[in-house]
């Protein structure tokens, strides 16, 4: 193995056992399928790394082995990181949102409207993608899933955005789809 190689495998291992330990700590609760071939991919490089010391003619093979599945686990674990970030970001805009009544949704909608970050709040059973995919490819507007329980307050925003798409583009969220 060269020495380039060598800080390569152990960078990444790293990098990755630092992410796999932020991962598995912000998702302890959840069951993610993702974080435990992470943590199965890891251990196979760490068996990897014992057996590269242990059988001298494997080491060839024990070096890729090392390198793609702590790259792969890097990988996931970047990912997982990400997604528990978008998660908080969008449990942080809920929260503002459904504790703001009307008149500060009123500001809020100004201050979305005049930065372009549009958002559109989805109630029910399940997030209606197509609606999500629709908004966002025609009017640059974000939607969020917020789950069964429809709080009134923010049927005062989403009224206030259907009204922005009435008067800019003559479509409404119903017709949007």
């Amino acid at each position: 193995m060269t020495s380039k190689t060598k800080y390569s495998i152990i960078l990444i291992a790293v990098a990755g056992l630092i992410f796999l330990m932020f991962s598995s700590v912000k998702w302890m609760y959840w069951e993610l399928q993702y974080l435990m071939i992470s943590k199965i991919l890891y251990l196979i490089g760490i068996i990897g790394l014992v057996l590269y010391f242990l059988a001298k003619d494997w080491r060839k093979v024990l070096t890729k082995i090392m390198l793609i599945t702590f790259s792969i686990s890097l990988a996931i674990n970047i990912y997982i990181s990400y997604e528990y970030y978008e998660m908080k970001r969008s449990i942080e805009i809920a929260n503002k949102y459904e504790t703001a009544n009307c008149d500060e949704l009123k500001k809020l909608f100004a201050t979305d409207l005049k930065n372009k970050e549009i958002k559109f709040f989805q109630y029910g059973m399940g997030t209606d993608f197509q609606l999500h995919e629709n908004l966002k490819s025609k009017y640059g507007i974000e939607s969020f899933g917020m789950g069964c329980v429809k709080l009134p307050t923010i049927n005062c925003y989403n009224n206030l955005v259907n009204n922005h798409l009435m008067e800019k583009y003559n479509d409404s969220i119903v017709n949007g789809r």
